[in-house]
């Protein structure tokens, strides 16, 4: 199947800490970018060249999706898929779809050659184009980290780019009419032929009905039956991202296939690239497809390899074969991406673990051919064209980052603290009272909760939201001694707020062992760069303003809901340097957050033309 979920008593990952093929690729690449990409999350801004590879692929998807036998050159969008509020096709409800019920064109308007389905199938990309590039806008222009303008994505280009996937298409399609066996053609024909997955193409999941275009039995495919049979499964174009994912079997490395061609009797694993298939990024596809071919086996049982992997250029038209891995680099890659995977993502790697170490950067001309010569002989000349030579110290890029110790504002001296030095977690000991719990949670995590007692300060211990600690003493109980290690302190109503989860610990104190709760800090003054913006209100869900902020000594994230969001917030931008005053300190997935709540102010120091460009 080209979708499939870890089974739950093998799952051994965080569903939000899995490896996947574009991370393999950065890490290779050089693994302190991936670091920087997935622990302190500095990701480049998205450029509207996305427009163009999200507008093309949905399109060309649509087309294929759509039917020559029942569907007119020229209708709307009659296939569409019914989906669920969870965004996945509601498979289901078969009453729900559309294809059964639809009549039958007149047999002469079916395609009798590849001239006139071509016609066909460019009329259909006609119908849906527009509406494809429009909605690839509006979901671009919603993304709070973008750069540029829409203005700047070619969508005549991109109108080529999805007749170039069209003719591709077709290719499968007349290989198909001209080498099918018998015995595929036959149960096809009989109806007993749909993949348990099947591509969309606007029936139920199951549908043992013969297909209207089906001729007698012991004649010749035409070319409507090759259009049915060849059909690739890809994402259904109306489901919602990332639900139609496939899991390695301990979810621990997560893909989603382009197209899978199977009318073979074995999958041909295809990935589309709207691009001209120069530069670097086409070597790193090539990883990318080996380990689609790695994925595939491993999720079917390590009994079914791919046929054959090739990638799709859309912009000059042109087909990229890639070689196939032999059954002994299959084993090699599930050792491999297994121990980098326990490396990187069971626990959370230091700097230290992912060392600058860039690759030699690679050349490629149009249709992804390696030039002459394919590398750069410097071995740094990556970094010349890396999003993060600003932060890292390979690139020799001064982006004058803020590294000041104080800053008058309001005529008061606020101290600032390097945001490397933010401490997110706490310690503290105490006699316990109130006791709740303690009881173990499905995770294995043990749930209790207490007021700690330190003199005349006291704190409240909860579990947190994302997980409870799993290391408590056995012998906790009123009005014993305990010392709790790594909480992540807050304030609420006054009161401190010790939250703790798996990294945190609980443990009888020794009496004369202190670590007293009134020296706990949950406020800090920060001064950082605006690296990538990442939430805005839009009056559709998101009710939060989120930034990440970058300073000489490291990075945080900054979020603020609702009536706590400053009015300055709008008027910001990447690259512009702010200041958090008396802000609170916080943590999400690991990362430092500073909080934005009462009291808090949120002043500009200097805009990002006052600097150097990131």
């Amino acid at each position: 199947m080209p979708v499939s979920s870890a089974s739950p008593e093998a799952n051994i990952a965080n569903p939000y800490r899995r490896l996947s093929a574009s991370q393999m690729v950065t890490w290779k690449a050089c693994p302190r970018l991936w670091y920087y990409n997935n622990i302190p999350k500095l990701r480049g801004p998205l450029p509207p060249q996305i427009i163009r590879g999200n507008a093309a692929e949905s399109c060309i998807s649509r087309v294929m999706r759509d039917s020559p036998t029942l569907v007119p050159g020229e209708s709307e969008d009659i296939l569409k898929s019914p989906i669920l509020d969870d965004g996945n096709p509601a498979y289901e409800f078969g009453e729900l779809w559309p294809g059964p019920s639809l009549q039958v064109l007149d047999r002469s308007e079916w395609p009798t050659d590849r001239k006139a389905l071509e016609k066909w199938a460019l009329s259909r990309a006609d119908s849906h184009f527009q509406k494809c590039w429009d909605d690839a806008v509006r979901d671009w222009e919603s993304l709070t980290n973008r750069v540029g303008t829409s203005d700047s994505a070619d969508i005549s280009e991109c109108r080529e780019m999805v007749e170039n996937g069209i003719r591709m298409h077709l290719d499968q399609v007349e290989r198909c009419l001209n080498s099918l066996d018998s015995d595929t053609l036959e149960s096809w024909r009989g109806g007993s032929n749909r993949p348990e997955w099947p591509a969309p193409d606007g029936f139920p999941l199951s549908w043992s009905e013969p297909h209207p275009c089906a001729q007698e039995p012991n004649t010749e495919p035409s070319w409507t039956e090759a259009w049915e049979i060849a059909r690739p499964w890809f994402v259904d174009p109306d489901a919602d991202s990332f639900t139609q994912t496939t899991s390695h079997p301990e979810g621990w490395f997560q893909g989603e296939y382009d197209l899978v061609y199977r009318w073979t009797g074995r999958p041909s694993v295809i990935d589309i690239k709207a691009s001209q298939g120069k530069g670097d990024r086409s070597g790193g596809y090539l990883e990318q497809l080996r380990l689609y071919a790695w994925l595939w086996w491993e999720t079917h049982d390590r009994t079914e390899e791919v046929e054959s992997l090739e990638i799709w250029y859309l912009g000059p038209g042109k087909v990229k074969g890639v070689e196939l891995p032999s059954p002994e680099e299959l084993e090699e890659y599930s050792m491999e991406l297994k121990d980098l995977y326990l490396a990187i993502h069971a626990k959370n790697p230091s700097l230290e673990d992912c060392p600058a170490d860039p690759s030699p950067l690679r050349y490629f001309d149009s249709g992804g051919e390696p030039s002459v010569p394919p590398l750069d002989p410097d071995p740094n000349a990556r970094c010349r064209r890396c999003d993060l030579r600003g932060i890292c110290e390979n690139g020799k890029h001064d982006l004058e980052l803020p590294s000041e110790t104080r800053i008058e504002r309001f005529g008061h001296a606020w101290p600032i603290t390097p945001i490397g030095s933010i401490r997110t977690r706490a310690d503290a000991t105490g006699m316990v009272s109130d006791l709740r719990g303690p009881s173990l949670d499905e995770s294995g995590g043990v749930e209790l909760s207490f007021r700690l007692q330190d003199g005349f300060d006291r704190a409240k211990v909860r579990p947190s939201r994302y997980g409870s600690p799993s290391d408590v003493t056995r012998s906790i109980a009123n009005g014993v001694k305990v010392r709790v290690e790594g909480a992540i302190p807050s304030i609420w109503r006054g009161e401190v707020v010790l939250d703790i989860d798996e990294s945190s610990r609980i443990s009888l104190a020794k009496d004369d062992e202190s670590s007293p709760i009134v020296e706990i800090e949950t406020r800090i003054n920060v001064i950082g760069r605006i690296w990538s913006i990442d939430a805005f209100p839009n009056g559709l869900g998101v009710s939060r303003w989120s930034v990440t902020i970058v300073d000489k000594s490291g990075s945080a994230g900054v979020i603020a809901f609702k009536q706590f969001i400053p009015v300055l917030a709008a008027g910001l931008s990447r690259g512009d340097e702010i200041a958090i005053l008396n802000g609170e300190v916080g943590e999400f997935n690991g990362r430092a957050q500073v909080r934005v709540g009462p009291n808090t102010r949120v002043v500009s120091v200097r805009t990002s033309e006052d600097v150097p460009s990131f």
